[in-house]
């Protein structure tokens, strides 16, 4: 997806009365329980909600319904990158940014996203009237560069310049990974902040690809990527119950996230979550055919604790619930 440039609105746009402070990034993360909460959510302000996942990966999960356009202020001191989505609602989200040297205006709504590296800067937010929600994702280089040192490396360019913007319009597979992780923030199961995890990088490695890796998406595969893609699947498959981390199977495959999954469509044709979901929905059927083991049974053996979850997957598979296949089955019999 072609990159776009921010838009440029009149300078003289007319502002709405309501004036609050400017807010400090920095001291947004530094308030006390910001940075290790796991998962109590840590209330921002009216708007916005914070989890801090232990890799020092921050989650923000912002949503406002208002009569009435409002501004608010923000001061970048705070030298984190983000990635974020702008999800649902038909507000609009614009803003001024000026650092001393440029200045512009970009204009955000409903399946917008970006990439945005702005220490230093001040920007003038004006949220339009309506309802608005997205989350955004807030990583500090050197972690990015820790978890993917070929990433850091894609955007190293555009961080020296101490300033960096970038939105796109997302793409199905993009807003879904955005869409997941502002429904992961109320799961309370076991796993859910491995979820959380594996959907920001996900999204990152995904909104990186779209905004900066266009000319480096390979068309084929090397001799030794095929192999490395194939053990990546072995290893993704080895276990239906129990889906391995991106970063972990990237990091066995000595490769980034964002690498990882361009080089595994390219020789499956599917996201590796995709594959691992087929699979797994593929021996439920297995099972369900072959012996007559609950339906309980053969969810918990493909682990899913919920039931209904369990159904909801196989259906969208398949097109009918387990007992549907079962009562199929027997009647053929």
């Amino acid at each position: 997806m072609a990159e776009q440039n921010p838009k440029t609105t009149p300078s003289e746009a007319k502002r709405p009365d309501d004036s609050p402070g400017t807010i400090s990034a920095e001291s947004v993360y530094n308030r006390p329980g910001a940075a290790d909460a796991l998962p109590p959510i840590v209330t921002l302000n009216a708007y916005t909600q914070l989890i801090a996942l232990n890799t020092g990966i921050r989650i923000l999960y912002w949503q406002s319904t208002t009569e009435k356009a409002f501004r608010y202020s923000v001061r970048h001191d705070d030298d984190l990158i983000y990635f974020g989505a702008y999800t649902d609602g038909a507000a609009r989200l614009e803003a001024h940014c000026h650092d001393g040297l440029a200045s512009y205006n970009t204009e955000g709504g409903c399946n917008d996203a970006y990439v945005a590296y702005r220490p230093g800067c001040l920007i003038d937010f004006t949220k339009t009237a309506g309802a608005g929600s997205g989350v955004t994702i807030a990583i500090s280089p050197s972690v990015l560069a820790e978890l993917s040192a070929e990433d850091a490396t894609v955007l190293d360019r555009r961080l020296r310049s101490g300033h960096c913007f970038s939105q796109i319009r997302g793409g199905r597979e993009l807003m879904g990974l955005a869409t997941g992780l502002r429904a992961a923030r109320n799961r309370t199961v076991p796993g859910s902040q491995l979820q959380m995890l594996g959907g920001s990088l996900s999204f990152m490695g995904l909104l990186v690809e779209q905004v900066f890796g266009q000319d480096e998406t390979p068309t084929r595969l090397s001799r030794a990527e095929v192999r490395q893609m194939q053990t990546v699947r072995d290893c993704l498959l080895a276990d239906l119950a129990a889906p391995p981390r991106l970063d972990r199977l990237a990091r066995q495959a000595g490769m980034s996230v964002s690498r990882l999954q361009r080089s595994f469509r390219l020789l499956y044709g599917s996201s590796v979550y995709a594959l691992f979901q087929k699979e797994r929905m593929d021996e439920a059927r297995r099972l369900l055919l072959a012996d007559d083991d609950s339906i309980l049974s053969v969810a918990a053996a493909l682990g899913y604790s919920n039931p209904g979850h369990f159904s909801a997957a196989f259906r969208r598979q398949f097109g009918l619930n387990p007992s549907e296949l079962r009562r199929t089955a027997r009647f053929r019999r």
